[in-house]
């Protein structure tokens, strides 16, 4: 009886997981909004994967694990879509992957929620900021948020492309997710 006990109260004392969530990809949009000649254009990843649990009474143990493969961007110019691949921008061939991973969540809000963590584009980490809302309805999630970034932070667009005369500098990473829980 005493080990029972003892049991117990260890199950007791450990944290809870976190909540496991997966993406339904056909209903969700990991894109961007970047400017060329001034004008707004749109764009999106076709292939990328997250591992994502999150709890929002229990922060601590919460975890975003993206990774995309930028290959896989569409912003339905063709021409636009092979020079994004050049070493100047992406560097498909050396720099296929981004990848961004939490370090800690923070809550601002209803349903509304601050994420930190580490994006890192061609080799350069920074650590970012990423607000969202994360509406749970039964065993079914929503997350939308948008970050600005400044893609010369993550050396893309040299050379000829550094300036923002062209293109603009500010890029707005826009996450609009639907995701089901994940059975225990």
């Amino acid at each position: 009886m005493r080990r029972l006990a003892v049991l117990l109260a260890s199950a007791l004392s450990m944290p809870a997981v976190a909540a496991q969530w997966q993406v339904d990809h056909e209903a969700s949009r990991l894109g961007f909004v970047a400017t060329q000649g001034g004008a707004e254009f749109d764009g999106r990843f076709g292939d990328w994967q997250a591992s994502m649990r999150f709890d929002p009474d229990n922060l601590g143990e919460s975890r975003f694990d993206v990774e995309i493969d930028v290959t896989s961007v569409n912003t339905d110019s063709a021409d636009r879509d092979n020079i994004i691949g050049d070493p100047e921008w992406f560097g498909f061939e050396e720099f296929p992957r981004a990848r961004f991973e939490t370090t800690g969540f923070e809550q601002v809000g209803d349903n509304q929620y601050l994420a930190t963590g580490d994006l890192s584009i061609r080799s350069v980490t920074r650590e970012i900021e990423l607000p969202f809302t994360w509406v749970i309805e039964g065993d079914n999630a929503e997350m939308d948020g948008e970050v600005v970034l400044d893609r010369t932070h993550y050396n893309v667009g040299t050379g000829d492309w550094a300036s923002a005369d062209m293109v603009g500098h500010e890029v707005r990473v826009v996450v609009d997710l639907s995701l089901d829980r994940v059975a225990d």
